[in-house]
């Protein structure tokens, strides 16, 4: 069950803070494929069933406050429990994820798309 106490900030607030500090700790829980097509620049990605087994030896600091997000806001909530289970303090998930984030403007980066040789 998810905790109903997990810390929530909309994809306004993320940029805002994202703007003060540039190094904040983001971390895209999406599968891989998701990843690729486009993301957020500066973004870690760890995919939300491999978080609880890596995020120690990415982030050892457990007093860091850490950003989730996923496509919507779903995943990033399971993703912080697991955060708030093995310790970590100060864990936020992003309510609307990345698809808030781009239809609000904000900049992804894009896979590059591989042309078809002209024949």
């Amino acid at each position: 069950m998810i905790n109903p106490n997990i810390k929530t900030i909309d994809v306004h607030q993320l940029k805002k803070l994202m703007e003060t500090n540039p190094n904040l700790c983001l971390i895209d829980v999406r599968e891989l494929e998701e990843w690729q097509e486009f993301h957020i620049s500066g973004a870690l990605h760890i995919p939300k069933d491999f978080i609880g087994s890596s995020i120690e030896t990415r982030i050892p600091n457990k007093n860091l406050p850490i950003y989730l997000h996923c496509k919507g806001g779903v995943r990033s909530l399971f993703a912080a429990q697991v955060l708030l289970d093995l310790g970590y303090q100060e864990v936020y998930s992003v309510n609307g994820g990345i698809m808030d984030w781009a239809v609000s403007g904000y900049p992804i980066e894009q896979a590059q798309k591989i042309s078809e040789p002209q024949i």
